[in-house]
């Protein structure tokens, strides 16, 4: 088996539009596991909203790891310990929060299970803290309550005006990384850090060649994953850059592409 490590996205990738992990792709994972392979899940979620895959996966007693807020966590699950971890420092929230204000979109920031936020109260910002099952803490003054680092900010809005505010921010935010992860979803992570650096890192870290590594991904934030895999694989639902970077087109996340991938390519 020359694929040593499979990555893969959850939403649009791993899962269907109904968030479930289909059967013939938990067998493909299986098999793969049980032949000596590791598996990674690569996502912008936080930790706890990965924790339903991981479980059904069992992959804190098989060595798995996940990728969390779009890299700027590696977590080995075996052990619970955190092996990467890059974050938005203390000194840059101010200049995030006046940008965001002056634009009028609002930030949600995370501390363990919990989104933390002074203003996102739209459909887009509930299915955040749906899928991912997490907590809400708002607060009057999230400049006064961010005095630690964190892992990302993420602005919750209409496509047309987080188009307006990835143009702004991007030009405006020198020292951290401004994108949309989806439409409706603006992502402000660490200088220089997506899920590509961080698959980069969790190699290294398990000493493998890019040749031995596989990815799977959808999503404008995949981009980078599939780009830093010895073998990067778009789905057939993938949005456009991602397919024009892959080295295969698998099927789509509804119709076990993963599954079909780890069967090519990893069994």
């Amino acid at each position: 088996m020359s694929i040593k490590l499979v990555v893969s996205d959850i939403d649009g990738t791993l899962v269907n539009s109904e968030k479930e992990l289909l059967p013939q792709t938990k067998n493909a994972i299986d098999r793969f596991i049980e032949k000596g392979g590791i598996f990674a899940i690569a996502s912008g979620r936080p930790n706890k909203g990965i924790e339903r895959y991981i479980n059904e996966l069992d992959l804190c007693n098989r060595g798995g790891y996940i990728i969390s807020y779009n890299g700027s966590r590696i977590t080995d699950l075996s052990t619970g310990r955190v092996v990467y971890q890059k974050n938005i420092e203390v000194e840059q929230v101010k200049e995030i929060i006046d940008i965001a204000d002056g634009l009028g979109v609002p930030l949600t920031t995370y501390k363990d299970d919990i989104a933390i936020t002074q203003k996102a109260n739209d459909k887009y910002f509930e299915l955040e803290v749906s899928i991912n099952k997490l907590e809400v803490k708002r607060t009057n003054n999230l400049l006064e309550e961010i005095k630690y680092p964190v892992p990302k900010f993420l602005i919750t809005g209409e496509p047309e005006v987080l188009e307006k505010a990835e143009k702004e921010m991007s030009e405006r935010l020198k020292d951290v990384t401004v994108f949309r992860s989806e439409p409706f979803f603006l992502e402000i992570t660490p200088k220089n850090m997506d899920k590509g650096v961080a698959l980069r890192e969790l190699g290294k870290y398990l000493k493998l060649d890019k040749s031995e590594i596989m990815a799977c991904g959808d999503g404008y934030n995949d981009v980078a994953l599939v780009k830093s895999a010895g073998i990067g694989v778009a789905m057939k639902n993938a949005q456009r850059p991602v397919i024009e970077i892959a080295d295969y087109i698998t099927d789509s996340n509804e119709n076990n592409g993963v599954g079909k991938a780890i069967e090519k390519f990893a069994l």
